[in-house]
């Protein structure tokens, strides 16, 4: 029985080379989204490199060095020690975790009031709408996480909810327009989307 043939330059477009791509947080400009770069980072990690996403993906963030299955997105999170994400939850995906190289913390609960902490190669997998942030605890710089999101593909990233207390902030540096733009990504504070 044969498999498919794929040439090496065929396969190059199944490649995803880590030094080719850029952190989501540099697609984020206000001529692109209306959501300043440093709203946007209030709440993201560091930085977020999309390795493999399905094609026109809700985020609108930067291109994913693959382009893959619809319900599937993987990413690599970078964060200097105390850097993370704000509480967030994912209302219909599941999130899972695994530390590359550092140590990551996954903190989960209405009020972050629960966590473990991951070494390399540990996994945590959290249900959808459970709160839930991460941050590098280590001391190691610019320490990755690989991160996978799950669900359908209308939900995968479309579907998060920050901490509502943190939209009042948002909101008092920057507006109620960045609110509303955050939402047309797919990010909302606190209510369903």
């Amino acid at each position: 029985m044969k498999g498919l043939e794929i040439s090496p330059s065929e396969m190059e477009q199944y490649v995803a080379r880590f030094n080719d791509l850029s952190p989501s947080k540099k697609s984020f400009k206000v001529e692109n989204t209306g959501i300043p770069g440093e709203a946007y980072e209030m709440i993201a990690a560091h930085s977020v490199y999309s390795i493999m996403a399905p094609e026109g993906n809700t985020r609108k963030a930067a291109k994913p060095g693959v382009i893959g299955v619809p319900g599937l997105e993987v990413a690599i999170a970078e964060c200097p020690p105390g850097n993370g994400p704000a509480l967030h939850n994912h209302q219909r995906t599941v999130e899972t975790f695994m530390c590359l190289t550092g140590q990551y913390e996954i903190v989960w609960g209405n009020n972050g009031e629960h966590s473990v902490v991951l070494e390399p190669f540990d996994l945590c997998s959290v249900p959808p709408g459970v709160y839930r942030r991460f941050k590098n605890v280590s001391q190691v710089p610019n320490a990755k996480l690989l991160v996978l999101v799950q669900g359908k593909v209308e939900d995968t990233f479309g579907d998060v909810a920050f901490d509502p207390r943190i939209a009042t902030e948002v909101e008092s540096r920057w507006g109620p327009e960045v609110i509303k733009n955050f939402k047309n990504i797919g990010i909302t504070f606190g209510e369903s989307n």
